[in-house]
């Protein structure tokens, strides 16, 4: 007797439809989905300093992918490096103060502030090498007095020599890096420098700090943006408007939620909160492009060629190293030029 498999039951011709329009839909929709979903990258070279914080709490409340942006940072140490990477195609955006901006105008480099985050009435400061002998800045006339060159550092640094009458040409300048000032101070190489944070907390702090500060003269108030080149900012102006639209929210966090944004800072930086209320009272964190900004910039331009510390030459229009377009469409009022 021979045995017969009964054969398998068939699925119902419509039921078989059924599944293969499902199965078409989700093969349609996994290939649709990247397109849909996808974030637009952005590099952004982020000095790694308090003045970062709105771009810290942007990462990491999650505002960048809330704005579709899948954003990488390149750490780097002071704005003319963070420039730097922007003009050498390795980043879309800078984070710096407008005076390497300025500097950079002179060697006809493309490069524009798209808005200025923090406004830093106190991020530099005055160091003095303990047993140097220096208990008024009058007192560095003829010494060796580090210098950043190039950056707001020698430009606040030669303003207050001037404002306490002593002639910048009658100091030693030695030039440094921020990251080699403590170690300058510490061997004796300098008498004294102006270095922004978190240097100058860790010269003057400590188990063992190597320097005591001194009051900086001139009312200098530095203006800490981002920036990129004219060009980029028009070519990917939706997602230059959804970067602004995350750094505002991160803003507003700050503002409202000032502990928490202090505990951010403290786990980027590795820092204690004794650095954070250090530096807390000198930032004002306000989205802005401003008349002041403008005017800042034309002193810098003037100090410059005054000084002698650019080739001679065409004078930059500071008009043109802005790029208000997006602040515009993110938040009118905060455009003042």
């Amino acid at each position: 007797m021979i045995r017969t498999r009964p054969a398998p039951a068939r699925t119902p011709a419509p039921r078989r439809r059924a599944a293969a329009l499902l199965a078409f839909a989700l093969a349609a929709l996994a290939w649709l989905a990247p397109g849909i979903a996808r974030a637009d990258a952005l590099r952004i070279a982020a000095s790694r300093g308090p003045l970062s914080l709105p771009l810290f709490v942007a990462q990491h409340e999650g505002y960048f992918a809330a704005e579709r942006l899948d954003v990488t940072f390149l750490d780097c140490i002071g704005g003319r490096r963070c420039l730097r990477l922007v003009l050498d195609g390795k980043a879309d955006v800078a984070t710096s103060a407008e005076m390497a901006v300025v500097q950079e105008s002179f060697a006809h480099a493309d490069a524009a502030i798209l808005a200025t985050m923090v406004h830093a009435s106190d991020n530099l400061k005055l160091v003095v090498r303990r047993g140097a002998g220096i208990a008024r800045s009058e007192q560095l006339d003829g010494r060796r007095v580090g210098v950043i060159v190039g950056t707001t550092a020698q430009y606040q640094l030669e303003l207050h020599l001037l404002a306490v009458g002593v002639d910048p040409r009658r100091v030693t300048m030695v030039s440094l890096q921020p990251e080699e000032v403590g170690a300058a101070l510490k061997e004796g190489r300098v008498d004294a420098a102006v270095v922004w944070e978190p240097f100058a907390y860790a010269a003057l702090h400590g188990a063992d700090p190597v320097g005591v500060r001194l009051p900086l003269a001139g009312g200098y108030i530095e203006n800490y943006s981002l920036v990129g080149r004219p060009a980029l900012f028009a070519q990917r102006e939706d997602a230059v408007v959804r970067l602004l639209r995350a750094v505002q929210r991160a803003e507003e966090f700050i503002q409202a939620r000032p502990a928490e944004a202090q505990a951010i800072l403290r786990e980027r930086l590795q820092l204690d909160q004794g650095f954070v209320d250090w530096v807390w009272g000198g930032l004002a964190w306000r989205l802005s492009l401003d008349q002041a900004l403008l005017s800042t910039m034309e002193g810098e331009v003037r100090w410059a060629q005054r000084e002698r510390h650019v080739v001679e030459g065409a004078r930059p229009n500071v008009l043109t190293l802005v790029h208000p377009g997006p602040l515009k469409a993110v938040r009118p009022a905060a455009v003042g030029i």
